[in-house]
């Protein structure tokens, strides 16, 4: 093979690989987020945005859903500022951009608890109607199947601003009938990894 065939194969294998290294960098830095975020929200094993739960088990949907707060169409995002004053529209717009496609989540996070990805057939098993405000019957059957969890939990994809430093993500949580809580968490980049710096509760019922 000639040098300059030599070459050109160099280029197209970097070419075709160059993608896939930037995807999974980025997979990378969505899992760092959502480490920081479980980290805050499950601080010392306690619940910090409803009754200060103890828990002992996360359990998290295997897929990631970025729905809005304040309606099915659209956010409003000056609703959010208010209780979230550092996030900014870039970082808005990372985060509309990213949830135009969802993804799986897989067991790769880096969390001091032990924790369970479910997925949507193992929940309507036990809440077969699909709404999360079920029974008390249904959820004694969860907390049966999964006891010290606290309910379980939902996260969007994670919506960065351009310089990949801060980083938006919707986080959901349903406990029982009329008990959940719909968080936006802002988290931000520094010299030791990943921390939540700011969270705004949207909802809670």
């Amino acid at each position: 093979m000639s040098y300059f065939r030599f070459k050109l194969s160099i280029l197209a294998l970097a070419f075709l690989i160059g993608p896939a290294l930037q995807v999974h960098a980025q997979e990378s830095e969505e899992y760092k987020v959502y480490d920081a975020v479980v980290r805050e929200m499950f601080r010392d094993g306690i619940t910090r945005f409803d009754m200060n739960a103890k828990v002992t088990k996360i359990v998290i949907r295997d897929h990631t859903f970025s729905e809005y707060a304040r309606s099915l169409e659209r956010e409003d995002w000056d609703h959010v500022k208010n209780g979230i004053r550092e996030l900014t529209g870039e970082t808005i717009a990372g985060y509309e951009a990213a949830r135009k496609g969802e993804s799986e989540l897989k067991a790769k996070l880096d969390i001091p608890f032990e924790y369970v990805l479910i997925n949507d057939n193992e929940l309507r098993k036990i809440f077969p109607t699909g709404q999360p405000g079920s029974t008390l019957d249904q959820w004694n059957a969860f907390y049966e199947s999964y006891p010290g969890s606290a309910g379980y939990n939902s996260f969007s994809k994670v919506g960065f601003d351009n310089s990949k430093t801060t980083a938006l993500v919707y986080f959901v949580n349903w406990c029982g009938p009329l008990c959940g809580t719909g968080t936006y968490v802002l988290v931000e980049k520094g010299e030791n990894g990943w921390a939540v710096t700011e969270a705004a509760m949207m909802w809670i019922s």
